[in-house]
């Protein structure tokens, strides 16, 4: 319990010091949308090129490290708004079972490229551009309920969303399977 309470402590004293920029959300939808959670018109900026840079994929899911809280409206210091997955288009709260699969399976180690950690803060919350390396083992992903009496304790747990990754289309693959059948059947005929 002491442990806990140090942790605490130095969270909120580490966040007095800091100076925290606005960050710039990532989003294609206006204030109004994003106001009334109104995501019907959401594209999914987080693109094909982003791999390795702001999401990773396992297991047939792309895995999106997207907060350092998990509460829907984080005040302390500043305020900040974790947006819904679903702010991005195709994206989702992590179930039990893929939540699982991030505790067991996945490490801070599958969170990093060279010195910088893959992370899409920018892409869900208003002011958050970062996530907290060091809560990596408080995964989660479904939201504290902001009128839990212990949201002030809990909601350090860092937030993850995931979507199905995208498979190639049936056409997509046809071509490239001719394509190869073609370069060696015609490999066989010049040998």
């Amino acid at each position: 319990m002491i442990k806990f309470t140090v942790k605490i402590l130095v969270f909120f004293i580490s966040l007095s010091f800091v100076s925290i920029a606005n960050a710039t959300l990532i989003t294609n939808l206006t204030q109004v949308e994003l106001d009334t959670h109104d995501y019907t018109n959401a594209e999914d900026k987080l693109v094909d090129s982003l791999l390795g840079v702001n999401y990773i994929n396992y297991k047939g899911y792309d895995w999106a490290w997207v907060s350092p809280v998990n509460v829907e409206y984080y005040t302390n210091t500043f305020t900040n708004t974790l947006y819904a997955p679903e702010l991005q288009k195709n994206w989702q709260f992590a179930d039990s079972a893929l939540l699982n699969i991030l505790k067991t399976e996945l490490t801070l180690a599958d969170f990093t490229n060279g010195n910088d950690i893959i992370q899409a803060a920018q892409f869900f919350n208003s002011d958050f551009d970062y996530v907290d390396s060091t809560e990596f083992d408080t995964a989660s992903s479904e939201w504290i309920a902001q009128n839990d009496p212990l949201v002030l304790f809990l909601n350090t747990a860092e937030t993850f969303y995931v979507r199905p990754s995208k498979v190639p289309e049936p056409t997509t693959l046809m071509i490239f399977s001719l394509g190869l059948i073609a370069l060696v059947s015609r490999k066989k005929l010049s040998s």
